[in-house]
């Protein structure tokens, strides 16, 4: 009898653990699934306004195709409560500009997290991992990288038109999977990198994108 309520109970458990991990699963999907329908909203609702995200970063300012005009002002904008900023500009080849992504870690250095590719029409075409040469950045691995984008939050009050900042804070949480998996391969890349070379490829100018996901 003991050993039929021990197989009953551990039963039990088993399917319990099981039921509970897919409801984890839906539940992210489901948030990932909101946010990603919260980002089309935005850029719809920005569209029947004759605007978009990009217009919106831009705050009235030229196209300038320089690395060192950012978007909306110098500095970009600075969440100081939560360590997370962002800054938009124009320099690559293949799409219309980027946004930057960071996070300051626990020692409060800046750590850089992705970049979020734009076309012309203010919608998002992918993201990317950068060298660190690029943004000049501290580097820490994958582990932290996850651990520092799932915070990342900008306060949506700091900036003019909060959805420029919510479209940012969304693509985290939508996108949260494809993120993890850029990480990962940023780390492989420049371990085969250094396996090959010897040498680390931080300083590397021939190489500015590391890892990239089309969206």
């Amino acid at each position: 009898m003991e050993r039929r309520h021990f197989l009953k109970t551990s039963a039990l458990l088993y399917f319990g653990l099981i039921a509970s991990t897919k409801f984890k699963a839906n539940s992210f999907l489901n948030d990932f699934n909101k946010f990603k329908a919260k980002i089309v909203q935005i850029i719809s609702e920005l569209k029947k306004e004759s605007s978009n995200l990009v217009i919106k970063v831009m705050n009235g300012k030229k196209y300038a195709y320089d690395p060192y005009t950012h978007y909306p002002q110098d500095g970009g904008i600075k969440d100081t409560k939560t360590g997370s900023q962002l800054f938009f500009h124009i320099h690559r080849k293949g799409e219309y500009g980027h946004f930057h992504t960071f996070m300051k870690d626990e020692d409060g250095e800046l750590v850089h997290l992705i970049l979020i590719s734009m076309n012309k029409d203010g919608e998002p075409i992918g993201l990317a991992t950068v060298n660190r040469w690029v943004t000049g950045d501290k580097y820490v691995k994958s582990d932290v990288l996850n651990k520092l984008s799932e915070n990342y939050f900008v306060d949506t009050s700091l900036y003019g038109d909060s959805r420029v900042v919510d479209f940012v804070n969304s693509i985290f949480i939508a996108y949260n999977e494809e993120i993890k998996q850029l990480y990962i391969e940023r780390d492989k890349w420049i371990a085969d990198y250094v396996n090959k070379n010897y040498r680390e490829p931080f300083e590397d100018r021939d190489y500015e994108v590391i890892s990239f996901k089309k969206i």
